[in-house]
């Protein structure tokens, strides 16, 4: 099961990174900033903040002072509140059984268990705050960050056993 951010998720995200970054009050960080800064296409870098400004996160300025900025220190931003602002609530819209075959008009047998499942996502996302991604960001970039074994990339780049 895969369960990645859509695109557009994983540039509202890498967006929000680089404005926590960036942090200051009176400070605002260009379009072309962002986009470079997260390797994000240029042409849809303003509807990606625009998303976060829309979720209440970030605010723009026009002028040659402008751009954007989060609205609030990012220490008291939710990863949860990111994500939703380019993905919608977060939880499934539909029955985990895919509506069937269910002898069940409310629920399915497997909802008690996945209901859990979510909660403790959103609760997991929901008390980790940007500014700590944003330092994890920052030691990556760095080279100072322990990187735990194995992680999704690694496992890609391990070669498969010859049959």
């Amino acid at each position: 099961m895969d369960l990645t951010l859509s695109r557009r998720g994983d540039y509202v995200v890498r967006a929000a990174i680089s404005l926590a970054r960036a942090f200051h009050p009176r400070g605002y960080r260009k379009i072309r900033e962002v986009a470079e800064e997260m390797r994000l296409p240029r042409t849809y870098t303003p509807q990606i903040l625009n998303a976060l400004a829309q979720a209440g996160l970030a605010e723009a300025k026009a002028g040659q002072q402008g751009g954007y900025r989060l609205r609030r220190d990012p220490a008291t931003i939710s990863v949860l509140e990111v994500v939703e602002a380019a993905e919608g609530p977060l939880g499934p819209e539909r029955c985990t059984l895919r509506d069937g075959p269910c002898r069940w008009d409310d629920m399915c047998p497997l909802h008690p268990s996945w209901d859990q499942a979510v909660k403790a996502l959103r609760q997991a996302l929901a008390s980790t705050s940007l500014a700590a991604v944003s330092e994890v960001d920052a030691s990556l970039e760095a080279g100072s960050y322990e990187i735990p074994a194995p992680t999704h990339r690694q496992q890609r780049r391990q070669p498969k056993p010859a049959h």
